[in-house]
């Protein structure tokens, strides 16, 4: 992301340092001053909101796609998982075909195995732990019919910590680039290194900025 400047409040809100960079394999962190801000954040990376300046761009490419078409997944707090769905139902739905064709089964099984959830494919999320629920979420994100490259894990207070998440994801697939937000930056201050960290904080037009936007 470079650049990415927008309102909250009546104040100009960036990241910094400018830009935030992540690659393949690396975990990045990025704190918000609260929840709110940190999923909108959130939101912008997934196409969600387009309150804001800048761009977002994955393997050198500007990214301009609807949120279903983007190369980025979810991993939210909380899970987000259909409570009334078995795991691997809740799985399914991300292929977008109801009709839980082989093909869509036969890539849920082999995500599965990959993220060590198959032998809890039939159970239903409140008979989780909070660690297997995130692995589940992980899962359906990789489950998606286009590859993902960057997976978005969220950290809130009052939820469980997203570091087994965070290792489930390096582990199913090296190449991936993990972006955590959180709104407490003491909650993932022992993810394993290397850890790059960002902070959301106010903008303030510097004279460099200044100078380069006058003709």
């Amino acid at each position: 992301m470079k650049g990415l400047h927008w309102e909250a409040d009546g104040r100009p809100r960036g990241l910094t340092p400018d830009p935030l960079a992540v690659r393949s394999g690396q975990t990045a962190v990025l704190v918000a001053h609260d929840a709110e801000e940190a999923d909108l954040v959130a939101d912008f990376l997934l196409g969600l909101s387009w309150g804001h300046d800048g761009v977002i761009t994955i393997g050198g490419e500007q990214v301009t796609q609807a949120t279903w078409e983007r190369e980025i997944g979810l991993v939210p707090a909380g899970a987000g998982l259909l409570p009334h769905l078995t795991v691997e139902k809740n799985l399914v739905l991300t292929s977008f075909d109801e009709r839980a064709s082989a093909r869509v089964q036969g890539r849920v099984a082999y995500m599965a195995r990959r993220t060590q959830i198959e032998g809890f494919l039939h159970a239903r999320p409140h008979e989780l732990a909070h660690d297997e629920r995130l692995a589940v979420a992980l899962t359906r994100v990789l489950c998606r019919h286009r590859p993902v490259k960057v997976v978005v894990i969220e950290d809130r207070t009052g939820f469980g910590p997203c570091h087994a998440a965070v290792s489930a994801a390096l582990s199913a697939d090296p190449g991936l680039a993990v972006l955590v937000i959180t709104d407490d930056r003491t909650r993932v201050a022992s993810l394993a290194p290397p850890t790059l960290f960002w902070d959301v904080t106010d903008w303030d037009v510097t004279d460099e900025e200044v100078a380069g936007a006058q003709p």
